[in-house]
């Protein structure tokens, strides 16, 4: 996809390092560091719970807080021994660009935007702990605090464990990133500016402590890793070598390939996180597809091969993958005896044609496996691929690239036939959630160098999966000397960047063993253009 440069609005959240404009300090209880809040009316009335019998650990309560009718306003509940399960429909949604209502990272605090003027009630549904004591809230808003009376939680039936936790992030980094002195190529610094610099790395850092952190059995990352514009040299800085052949744009693109898909590999691997990526439309050189990329699509797909799915030996990493072009860009895997993983390469690039299409033998082989998952009585079947194939989706700095024929494919017919639960799929750096024929589809992701980078928890129980969808706030701007960083097309990245390393929760939603999406909120509600 063809990168369209936006400009994203200021995000809400201050930043930890970033000096671009003054951080809103926030207390204890919601008051503004140095002074009140613009005075208004307090609209919070009163704090109940639905019931007041002893709540089971790991169960879910409901609690009600009454708003008077007022201006718009921002109560924040903080919960002891327990978690926020949702973002109330009440509370404005935070889009990737705009954070309004979330969910701290730790899951104990929901701050909530109300801008509808109206007395309403706020329900909040709240999960008790296991092991954590009693259950306490406290609703602050413009410096005043409430407090629900306390409830005991009592030991209760176990929930079903968690079987298994997928981190999925499209479209991560879409974004050629590397140390050009650590390549195969012929950098010279008084040519050309290198391709990263100290603060992308902390900030790649910022992201990858947390996905670490959030223990993953896999990390999924939908298309679009780097910017992938190889066997070009617009600068003219012959980092690569020559590119007036057709001979010397597949060696500099392999230089470049050798560049940068080592180095990002490294970072996943310092972090201990297992990557799972499939191909988009910048790992076969960007789209629209000229005569000279398309001649380059070999070269491609033996690269994207070369760093992730084959071992150093040149064997196959996975053992099962189709036959023909996409060999070694298609793949399958069980993270789990009950959880099967496909990974989808939806781009038919030859020489003499460029389309968005599952080809015949990769479409052979995903029947293939994904009648052997239901005959093995495979309990979940997720499938990746870089396009959306159901629209309308939310789209932000993207050409829009999709799978022709939508749900009428032939693609998501087969879908529909063997089972698969959900689509995971990027291009469109922003977030919709769409349910359709009993499959759950989740565009989402990003591009980093614009400040848009989301990612969603899958965590995998029998009866259910629960996704959480979680928003960094990333800044960047260029340096004050104007320069950036090099990529081989373009006007490069800007040098400056920063990411808040604690992500919040804008979105959540449960997909059950029938198909079924339930408990929506915040970005995961339905989109309605």
């Amino acid at each position: 996809m063809t990168l369209v440069r936006p400009e994203p609005p200021r995000r809400r959240a201050p930043l930890i390092g970033a000096a671009l404009v003054p951080a809103l300090v926030v207390t204890a209880f919601g008051v503004p560091a140095g002074g009140a809040r613009p005075a208004h009316a307090i609209r919070v009335s009163s704090v109940t719970w639905a019931d007041d019998v002893p709540v089971a650990e790991g169960a879910l309560v409901t609690l009600r807080v009454t708003l008077a009718a007022g201006a718009a306003t921002e109560p924040m509940v903080r919960v002891t021994g327990g978690t926020v399960a949702g973002i109330p429909d009440l509370c404005a949604a935070s889009t990737v660009v705009r954070r309004r209502s979330y969910i701290s990272s730790a899951g104990t605090m929901l701050d909530c935007v109300v801008v509808d003027r109206h007395a309403q009630e706020l329900a909040v549904q709240i999960r008790a702990a296991t092991g954590a004591g009693p259950l306490a809230v406290t609703i602050a808003e413009a410096g005043t605090a409430t407090a629900a009376p306390q409830r005991a939680v009592v030991a209760g039936t176990p929930d079903t464990p968690r079987r298994l936790r997928l981190l999925s992030s499209p479209d991560f980094l879409n974004a050629d990133v590397a140390d050009l002195r650590r390549g195969p190529g012929f950098w010279n610094p008084r040519r050309s500016a290198n391709s990263t610099s100290p603060a992308y790395e902390r900030a790649i850092d910022h992201v990858l402590d947390d996905w670490e952190r959030q223990d993953p059995d896999a990390v999924l990352v939908a298309g679009d890793l780097v910017d992938g514009r190889w066997g070009r040299d617009s600068h003219h800085t012959g980092n690569f070598g020559p590119v007036d052949t057709a001979a010397h744009r597949a060696v500099a693109a392999r230089l470049a390939a050798e560049t940068y898909y080592p180095q990002y590999v490294r970072r996943f691997r310092a972090h201990h996180l297992d990557l799972y990526p499939a191909p988009g439309d910048h790992e076969y050189g960007d789209n629209p597809w000229t005569t000279s990329k398309r001649r380059l699509a070999p070269v491609f797909q033996e690269e994207f091969a070369r760093y992730f799915t084959r071992t150093p030996s040149g064997q196959a990493r996975f053992r099962d993958h189709p036959r023909g072009p996409h060999a070694g860009t298609a793949y399958a895997f069980r993270p789990a005896p009950d959880v099967q993983v496909v990974t989808i390469d939806p781009f038919d690039v030859a020489a003499d044609h460029a389309r968005i299409r599952v080809d015949r033998q990769q479409l052979r082989w995903l029947v293939g496996v994904l009648r052997r998952a239901q005959q093995d009585g495979v309990s979940w079947t997720i499938v990746q691929g870089h396009v959306p194939i159901l629209e309308p989706v939310r789209s932000r700095g993207s050409s829009g690239l999709h799978y022709p024929g939508g749900a009428r494919s032939r693609l998501w017919k087969v879908f529909g036939t063997y089972g698969v639960d959900a689509y995971l799929c990027g291009e469109v750096h922003d977030v919709t959630a769409t349910s359709q024929d009993g499959i759950l589809q989740l565009a989402h992701g990003g591009a980093f160098q614009f400040g848009l980078t989301t990612y969603a928890l899958l965590d995998v129980h029998d009866d259910r999966i629960d996704v959480t969808l979680r928003d960094y706030a990333v800044r960047v701007r260029d340096a004050r000397d104007h320069s950036r960083l090099w990529e081989t097309v373009r006007s490069g990245l800007r040098k400056w960047v920063r990411v808040d390393p604690d992500p919040v929760t804008i979105g959540t939603l449960t997909l059950n063993r029938s198909g079924q999406v339930t408990a929506r909120t915040g970005m995961l509600v339905p989109y309605e253009p």
